[in-house]
């Protein structure tokens, strides 16, 4: 698969990445905000939706190799799997946020409908992905590709989050998710119409990332999930996982962190919303020291920011509130880099190693890592505060609040140092700075 060498304008950047907007009402808030909707205001039992949030968790995990498989195989059909699977999401997400209708028990529609909307997340985020990854040959642009998609998602994740509190200040959380589908329609729609415009542009063009093989023998024939897995990335996908497990702690616990520890709930969505602010107006920053050092390189510097910046959590007291929203900002610096360079970085070695015909089973692995590592993150993390008897929303002991500030603080940056060594090891055994040093 060849892209082209030419330096992407504007114009189709924004085509292309817009779509990354509508898709986060995709992560936020079916995960975060739906399910209170289901439990305060349609009746149904708290453990009957984390049983079925975990299934569908399960089958998110394992769609996603045999999505990649299935692009890669019917590649000539790619638009045509986009399509169904912008499809399945606008019908999923309108599903769940409008709740169950046609005498559909509460548990059957929720399932169904979150299921479908998580099928056209996972098909659209990966085909993204790898699209934007093989657009073109030139590696900066790849970051540039990458760093503008995941802004646009980051923009999504602030909408996201700030609509539910907005919309609930004057109506019922039914009809405010209602207003939110709307909201959401409207922009996916015009996501998916620029995409379409966008692919137009490449099949216009000549570019052939979106035909990638002309010769049937060269068409990915065989599930290659195990041998990816297992192959000569093995030691960048370890790297991307640590990363992913440091990452997806703190979000696991951070209103845990907020509420209980520092006593701080009503500035919950302020934080999140300078975290995430942060990461996407500074994103062009790792662009740039990418060109400069090395994507890798500057992935490294990104992880010892975060691990210096995150770390001051760890020292926190209770209503450390300015405090802890300087440390939002600063951390959210490095989100960027964790966003936008490992998709670029893993590009440049799909090409390096000429598995083009493979590409998006990479993506999907790379896809199916937050996945994982948020069920795991998740899982040990309320096992651990279970078993020091923390409460949610209660007084809690101090050896409970302790055990609340090691996993949202120290664990994080324990595991993310853990990540730049690992890195650093890598970058020198595959001879990544001499390499630069000798193309610059």
């Amino acid at each position: 698969m060849t892209g082209q060498a030419q330096t992407p304008t504007r114009k189709h950047l924004f085509q292309y990445s817009f779509i990354a907007l509508p898709l986060a009402f995709a992560g936020l808030p079916l995960y975060v905000h739906i399910p209170d909707l289901y439990t305060r205001d349609l009746g149904m039992n708290i453990g009957l939706i984390g049983a079925i949030l975990l299934v569908i968790r399960l089958f998110d995990a394992v769609q996603d190799p045999v999505i990649g498989y299935v692009s890669d195989r019917f590649y000539k059909q790619r638009y045509m799997i986009i399509t169904a699977g912008f499809a399945a999401l606008f019908v999923g997400v309108g599903a769940v946020f409008y709740g169950p209708h046609f005498a559909v028990p509460t548990a059957v529609w929720f399932a169904m409908s979150m299921i479908c909307a998580t099928l056209g997340f996972s098909v659209l985020a990966i085909t993204m992905n790898m699209i934007g990854g093989f657009w073109s040959d030139n590696k900066e642009q790849r970051t540039r590709i990458s760093a503008w998609r995941e802004a646009f998602g980051l923009v999504g994740l602030l909408v996201a989050s700030v609509l539910p509190a907005l919309f609930l200040q004057n109506m019922s959380a039914e009809s405010s998710f209602q207003n939110m589908f709307w909201v959401f329609a409207v922009l996916a729609v015009c996501g998916f119409a620029l995409f379409s415009l966008f692919v137009q542009h490449l099949v216009a063009d000549g570019n052939a990332v979106m035909k990638p093989v002309k010769d049937s023998a060269d068409i990915a024939r065989k599930f290659a999930f195990w041998k990816i897995l297992i192959g000569p990335d093995r030691h960048f996908f370890g790297i991307c996982f640590l990363t992913h497990i440091a990452a997806a702690m703190p979000a696991a616990l951070v209103m845990f962190f907020i509420r209980d520890y520092l006593k701080e709930e009503e500035f919950a969505g302020a934080f999140l919303f300078l975290y995430f602010l942060s990461g996407a107006v500074l994103m062009g920053l790792w662009v740039k020291i990418a060109e400069k050092t090395g994507k890798e390189r500057a992935w490294l510097a990104s992880m010892i920011l975060a691990v210096l910046t995150f770390a001051w959590s760890f020292f926190l007291n209770e209503g450390d509130a300015f405090a802890y929203g300087v440390i939002c900002v600063l951390s959210g610096l490095a989100l960027g880099a964790d966003l936008a360079l490992p998709p670029s970085i893993l590009a440049d070695r799909v090409s390096r190693q000429k598995n083009e015909k493979e590409a998006t089973q990479y993506f999907a692995l790379m896809s199916l890592m937050p996945k994982v590592t948020v069920a795991l993150a998740s899982g040990a993390g309320l096992l651990v505060l279970n078993m020091l008897g923390f409460v949610a929303g209660e007084d809690n002991t101090q050896a409970a609040l302790t055990g609340v500030i090691t996993l949202y603080a120290l664990v994080p940056c324990v595991v993310k140092l853990c990540a730049a060594i690992y890195l650093g090891w890598l970058n020198k055994h595959e001879g990544v700075s001499n390499e630069y040093n000798e193309r610059t």
